[in-house]
């Protein structure tokens, strides 16, 4: 199955499994970050040097996180960006082959009636016509 079959119910669904994703784990995250706090407001050893590092630490971290989530983001949206415009140009051919089936039905009927009109005109008709006309 294609990507572009699913419809826009399930690119809302991908796009709420992304943030969904997305949220749990920034509280992870945070919850971290919080568990870390709490070990270092028991334990005298840190120092006030040692929890301002750990917290730039986790800060730099935290952006690196931002950064790659953004950069994900950006590829998932390039994607989503082709995809769409793939579906928009499947569908243009299939309008296009659909009106040309159309179009080729009308014809053969025309045909198939001028046939039909020749025939009639040649059996009212008491004139030769040259076998050259009759076979075209």
């Amino acid at each position: 199955m294609m990507m572009g079959s699913r419809g826009s119910g399930g690119r809302r669904q991908e796009r709420r499994v992304l943030m969904v994703s997305f949220a749990v784990a920034l509280l992870m995250g945070t919850a971290v970050y919080f568990r870390i706090w709490a070990r270092q407001s028991e334990d005298p050893s840190f120092t006030a040097d040692d929890r301002e590092e750990l917290r730039r630490q986790f800060e730099h971290a935290n952006l690196e996180a931002m950064d790659e989530s953004a950069e994900w983001r950006m590829k998932y949206d390039t994607e989503f960006g082709k995809s769409r415009q793939l579906e928009d140009e499947l569908l243009k051919a299939k309008n296009s082959l659909s009106a040309s089936a159309k179009r080729f039905e009308s014809l053969q009927k025309d045909n198939e009636m001028l046939k039909k009109q020749i025939k009639s005109m040649k059996l009212q008709c008491n004139c030769t016509v040259p076998s050259k006309i009759t076979q075209a």
